[in-house]
């Protein structure tokens, strides 16, 4: 699933089409885009700027903006080429699963996605999404917006309390931390949540240049049963917290 490092990998690699004119849309899949007349009133326009909010990529063109989001398996291709070969979890490549389209004065970007999860609209300029996961000062960013009870890992899944964490970097910033994910937020002390948010500090810059969410220490190749925690070699613990499947170590994440 594209998490914040894929959506940024996504976001550089559009940034070649800034300075080029929209010479077509491809909006007819219904499902995956919104608001196709209003996308396609665009045409003509010139991309002024690649942008990004947690897990969403925005084009702004001169005369409007789109939002795209990535959902499950989402994936982007600009002229012709991906940042990303294939999403851990995901279906391979594949152009015949093209759900929205810019073809350009010169060039194309396009989104491909075999389960249709992905969004695309014009862009809203009210939002609830909390700051995004890579800012400066992201703790006294977030600190407004902490439940008062919840599994830190729920809290940490919330994208408008930190927007940009999913599953696979929440495991790894909770193991890093040596946090139980099933432990209720109002359980843990100041510092504690403190060192939780130094660690998306260190995690984010550093796998975004390993290649992305699955290349943590918990990686994609550990999230089997039976597999044994990359610290210490005690055997992961495997369950269902906030909706999502978790591993953690029972041994250091207290």
């Amino acid at each position: 699933m594209p998490e914040i490092l894929e959506v940024e990998m996504y976001r550089r690699a559009a940034e070649l089409v800034v300075g080029r004119s929209v010479r077509s849309f491809q909006t007819n899949d219904a499902i995956v885009v919104r608001d196709g007349p209003q996308i396609q009133s665009l045409v003509g326009s010139c991309v002024q700027e690649i942008g990004r909010h947690g897990k969403l990529m925005t084009i702004h063109l001169a005369d409007g903006s789109i939002d795209l989001h990535f959902g499950m398996a989402g994936r982007i291709i600009v002229d012709g080429r991906s940042p990303i070969d294939e999403l851990v979890y995901g279906a391979s490549s594949n152009d015949r699963w093209i759900r929205f389209g810019i073809e350009f004065d010169e060039g194309f970007l396009a989104i491909t996605d075999p389960r249709r999860f992905s969004r695309v609209g014009m862009s809203q300029k009210t939002s609830t999404l909390g700051p995004d996961a890579f800012s400066e000062g992201l703790f006294e960013l977030a600190q407004m917006r902490l439940p008062s009870k919840g599994s830190i890992k729920g809290v940490l899944l919330n994208q408008n309390v930190v927007a940009g964490l999913g599953n696979m970097l929440v495991d790894e910033i909770l193991s890093r931390s040596a946090v139980d994910p099933r432990r209720d937020i109002s359980s843990l002390s100041g510092p504690k949540i403190r060192k939780v948010f130094g660690a998306i500090d260190v995690i984010l810059p550093e796998l975004l240049e390993r290649g992305g969410s699955h290349m943590g220490d918990l990686a994609a190749d550990l999230r089997v049963p039976g597999s044994r925690c990359p610290y210490d070699g005690h055997e992961l613990a495997r369950g269902t917290i906030a909706g999502r499947t978790t591993y953690w170590c029972p041994h250091h994440q207290k």
